[in-house]
């Protein structure tokens, strides 16, 4: 009789560390999970401002000089501190599908940077998409 006692209260005991080591292993996953999460985070930051601190001053003067082609009256303070600038991966109003790998437009559509400074002006805004790849500015009137 004894024995089966200490047998019973050896499984339960068993039973109880499994639990525990379920937990701790569950917590130790959600660590990891969360170092990797935050060193993605920095990743995807630090390497969006370095772009946009190393394109900046190239893209601001491609824009000027296509904002000055078409004759759109853009201060160049509006430009040398612009209300928004953006990095962007991809254009999205490009009519191109994901498996369409072997279209010209692709690279475009989905792996090409592209800076979006807008400049405020008094009547209005002006966007400007600078392709980072190709150094081309587009201006156009909001």
């Amino acid at each position: 009789m004894q024995r089966r006692k200490g047998a019973k209260a050896q499984r339960l005991f068993d039973f109880e560390v499994g639990l525990v080591m379920r937990r701790v292993a569950i917590v130790v996953a959600i660590l990891v999970a969360a170092q990797f999460a935050f060193h993605e985070l920095l990743y995807r930051n630090s390497t969006r401002n370095v772009l946009i601190d190393t394109y900046r001053a190239p893209a601001i003067q491609s824009c000027a000089r296509d904002a000055r082609k078409q004759r759109l009256a853009v201060a160049a303070e509006a430009w040398q501190k612009p209300s928004s600038i953006k990095l962007v991966i991809g254009k999205d109003d490009l009519d191109v599908y994901f498996w369409q790998v072997d279209n010209p437009m692709w690279k475009a559509r989905y792996t090409n940077p592209y800076l979006f400074i807008v400049a405020e002006k008094p009547s209005g805004y002006v966007l400007c998409e600078y392709d980072i790849i190709h150094r081309t500015a587009s201006v156009q009137r909001m």
